[in-house]
C-alpha cells in the first residue's frame, strides 16, 4: 500500500516550528506515530527495522510517547495507545514501506533545516 501524506509546519506562539508528516488516512494513527514516535526515537526505530530485516531479530516490540509497535519482517503493528473509545486504534503497514517512509521524513527534516540556516 502507498500512503500520501502532506509535510505540513505548525508554528508555536513563541517562533518554534515544528515540521511533521500529515497521512492521508482515515485513523490518523500514522500521523501520530511519526509525531510523536519517529521525531523523538527515529535512529532506534530505524535500528529496530533494520535488525528484522537484516534477520538478526525475528521482530521487534516497542512502545514510546504515544503508540506501541511491533515490528516483523512483512509487517508492522502501531497501535494508538490514546485512541478515543470506538475510533480504530490500529494500523498494519508493510514494513519496508515504512521504513521507505521514515527515510523521506529524515530527508525532509535534513532540508528544512538547511533552509531555515538560510533563513537567519
Amino acid at each position: 500500500m502507498n500512503y500520501n501524506y502532506k509535510l505540513e509546519c505548525m508554528e508555536f506562539d513563541n517562533g518554534v516550528k515544528f515540521h511533521y508528516f500529515a497521512f492521508e488516512e482515515e485513523t490518523g494513527i500514522l500521523t501520530n506515530f511519526f509525531s510523536g514516535e519517529v521525531i523523538n526515537f527515529c535512529d532506534t526505530i530505524k535500528d529496530q527495522i533494520e535488525q528484522v530485516l537484516s534477520k538478526k531479530k525475528k521482530h521487534v516490540e516497542c512502545s514510546g510517547n504515544d503508540c506501541y509497535w511491533n515490528i516483523g519482517p512483512k509487517e508492522t503493528l502501531i497501535v494508538d495507545n490514546f485512541a478515543s473509545d470506538g475510533e480504530p486504534s490500529e494500523i498494519t503497514v508493510d514494513t519496508r514501506e515504512l521504513k521507505r517512509l521514515i527515510d523521506e521524513w529524515i530527508a525532509a527534516k535534513a532540508k528544512f533545516k538547511e533552509k531555515a540556516k538560510g533563513e537567519t
